[in-house]
């Protein structure tokens, strides 16, 4: 694996890593984001500007507190960082509200896929109730698809779907299978936002597109309480702004203690022609 500190004209400073044709950028001057990730050549991480900070979009972490809707983002101060094993390690410090040390460690893994590991530290003298919210968009044309919620009984139900207030369930982006949810990128205009969730007790969602596909695993904990009616990953599309965001359950964090969100992150270079209700294909990109 190969660091270095570099400083990008459209980023400011930023570390670059780079392991086996994966490379990748990370902010420094604001952050952490993972603004740019190119496998073999196929860069996917949307990273244009976001006109409500004045910074780019990129992967980024945000903190949900239980007692408010409102996210803390993480990415308002400069940030420093230390090389960790086959990874880097990025810390920045979060003082509004409330005291909070956030952490991002990107790392590879022996498999050449990509750990990242996302962590809060309560720097405060009160114990907090807070999620960890993270977001990945993407700049290639594809569709978002997450697995259906499985109940441990079939006396039980399983299958848990939230909608956003300004969604329809009859959009044409969405489509509701037996077994998946998929939301597909548009290259139309002024379209009102599709935000779905679900209860992602596979632990698994991800991303397939003409040019590369993307795999994201985690653990959902099904005994755990989880923001959003108990849904753990989301797909939002927005003027071919198309993401997908993971929750973690609610972690009650006791000062100088943490919460951590994991994610294994799989990049699939081939090529894929696959059609948002296809099920059966979808299956197979996931090895099932």
């Amino acid at each position: 694996m190969n660091v270095r500190e570099i400083s990008s004209e459209e980023f400011g400073n930023c570390i670059e890593m780079e392991n086996d044709g994966t490379e990748l950028l990370v902010t420094l001057d604001h952050g952490p984001r993972i603004v740019s990730v190119i496998k073999n050549g196929v860069q996917f991480i949307y990273n244009k500007t976001d006109p409500a900070v004045g910074r780019s979009f990129g992967h980024k972490m945000r903190i949900t507190l239980e007692k408010s809707t409102n996210g803390i983002y993480c990415d308002n101060s400069p940030v420093r960082y230390s090389p960790m094993g086959n990874g880097v390690r990025f810390v920045q410090t979060v003082t509004e509200p409330v005291q909070m040390e956030a952490i991002i460690d990107v790392s590879f893994t022996d498999e050449g896929e990509l750990a990242v590991e996302h962590s809060i530290y309560n720097k405060s003298r009160e114990g907090l109730k807070l999620s960890i919210y993270t977001e990945t968009p993407f700049c290639s044309d594809g569709f978002v698809f997450i697995p259906q919620g499985r109940a441990a009984s079939p006396e039980r139900p399983g299958k848990i779907m939230t909608l956003w207030e300004d969604c329809k369930w009859s959009d044409e982006r969405l489509f509701i299978g037996d077994e998946f949810v998929t939301v597909k990128a548009t290259d139309l205009q002024d379209r009102p936002r599709l935000k779905i969730g679900l209860n992602d007790t596979i632990g698994l969602v991800g991303f397939i597109g003409r040019k590369f596909s993307l795999l994201k695993q985690y653990t959902h904990n099904s005994s755990a309480l989880y923001p959003f009616y108990n849904c753990s990953a989301f797909a939002t599309e927005n003027n071919g702004y198309l993401s997908i965001q993971m929750t973690s359950p609610f972690y009650l964090v006791e000062p100088e203690e943490a919460a951590r969100h994991i994610e294994k992150w799989s990049i699939l270079p081939e090529s894929r022609d696959i059609s948002p209700d296809d099920e059966e294909n979808i299956r197979s990109v996931i090895g099932e």
